[in-house]
């Protein structure tokens, strides 16, 4: 379901028309029992500028956003909406402070960490996928993220990161590794990769004997060339990811540990589900309170 800003501005003109509208679209349930009441039917009333569910009986009340994200935050409804719209566009934090006429910068920073820590999630419940298969080809490609100096005297190592993409699809995968060893590569290439893909790689040992593997592969020597003469090989597709990588990385600073896996984790979601990123960031809601917490 795709979801444009106009769109959006329309559906959440008030706190009423959003809460009516996020029921429309099953992110709020229309209807809820009183697990104190024998099931007994709730009500939405108004409560403090946003809603929850009442029981008539027992009067027990809930919050409407009770265990999702959404849960006690301070700002309007529709604003926060659009905060996750931006968000899902890769709007700067910089630019949603002034589109949402905000004074303080750090609760857009938080919300940011929140939806990044939500596609982690997210692309963690779907490792199972596999990307290539016969007929698709593969570019992989392991890049160092150079160790860097952070306050005073920190220190902080960056690991390898093994990359594929599927120059089809799109689809792709980032795992993070100690080395680029034979073993830990083939492990890789197997739990991600379909068998009957054609793999393209550099030249590098590590990727020797795919063949045996069920796979077809090319290799490109970039000491020598970009695109191999011979066979038309290259892998500029994930070289050019792990370009935008690392200045999306500059840009955001890695400040602490996990941010890494974060930064991929958010990559993937958005290349995964593309237009459809705000969405499933909706329907995703659910106990994500919970989910989110480490």
């Amino acid at each position: 379901m795709v979801i444009t800003h106009r769109d959006l501005v329309l559906r959440t003109q008030t706190q009423e028309s959003t809460i009516a509208w996020l029921q429309e679209i099953r992110v709020i349930p229309s209807d809820k029992e009183c697990i104190s009441c024998n099931n007994y039917q709730m009500r939405l009333v108004p409560y403090k500028k946003t809603f929850r569910w009442k029981c008539t009986r027992c009067s027990k009340a809930v919050s409407i956003f009770e265990k999702t994200i959404f849960f006690n935050t301070k700002m309007k409804l529709p604003q926060l909406l659009d905060l996750i719209y931006f968000w899902s566009r890769d709007l700067t934090q910089t630019k949603v402070k002034h589109e949402l006429e905000l004074n303080s910068q750090k609760s857009i920073c938080d919300w940011y960490k929140k939806l990044q820590k939500l596609s982690y999630v997210i692309m963690r419940d779907e490792l199972n996928d596999k990307i290539g298969g016969p007929g698709h080809v593969v570019e992989i490609d392991e890049s160092k993220f150079s160790k860097r100096k952070y306050q005073v005297g920190r220190i902080v190592m960056s690991p390898w990161v093994v990359g594929g993409i599927d120059i089809n699809t799109k689809e792709c995968f980032f795992v993070e590794v100690i080395n680029r060893s034979a073993d830990t590569l083939r492990r890789i290439i197997l739990e991600r990769i379909h068998p009957g893909t054609l793999i393209i790689t550099d030249e590098w040992r590590g990727y020797w004997g795919l063949e045996n593997m069920g796979y077809f592969h090319l290799t490109v020597n970039h000491s020598e060339n970009f695109v191999c003469p011979n066979t038309g090989a290259n892998t500029q597709l994930i070289e050019n990811t792990w370009g935008w990588m690392k200045r999306r990385i500059r840009n955001r600073g890695l400040n602490k540990n996990g941010d890494l896996s974060l930064i991929f984790a958010e990559f993937l979601f958005k290349s995964k589900y593309k237009d459809n990123v705000f969405h499933k960031v909706l329907r995703s809601l659910e106990n994500s309170l919970e989910k989110i917490n480490f």
